[in-house]
């Protein structure tokens, strides 16, 4: 496993096995249009049963963890941290129908 990103001390092992070892929610099965505070995160490169490598998000916020494997919200979570630095933030989980007709999640910055 190789962190990518992350905003906790990568030398606390305890913060990384919560962020990338322990039971997560999927991002696909949250509700929608809900605003979360985002308190911890790690982009990290985890290799699946088959051998291949993919990039998985993790966060935190507050009790709950979610993760996702979606390019496209791990594209939109990042320009949000990118955006706000060290700043704090929250984030509302979107998603829809692409025009193939299958489903996606994606994320926007809660600016309210």
């Amino acid at each position: 496993m190789e962190i990518i990103r992350t905003n906790i001390d990568v030398n606390n092992k305890k913060e990384i096995y919560r962020l990338t070892k322990s039971e997560s929610v999927r991002v696909q099965d949250m509700e929608r249009g809900v605003s979360l505070p985002v308190d911890k995160y790690a982009l990290y490169v985890e290799e699946d049963n088959k051998g291949e490598k993919r990039n998985v998000l993790a966060v935190v916020s507050g009790s709950s963890k979610f993760a996702t494997i979606s390019q496209t919200f791990i594209r939109s979570f990042l320009e949000c941290v990118d955006l706000m630095g060290d700043d704090p933030f929250s984030i509302i989980i979107t998603g829809g129908q692409s025009k193939n007709g299958r489903q996606y999640v994606n994320c926007e910055l809660d600016c309210d």
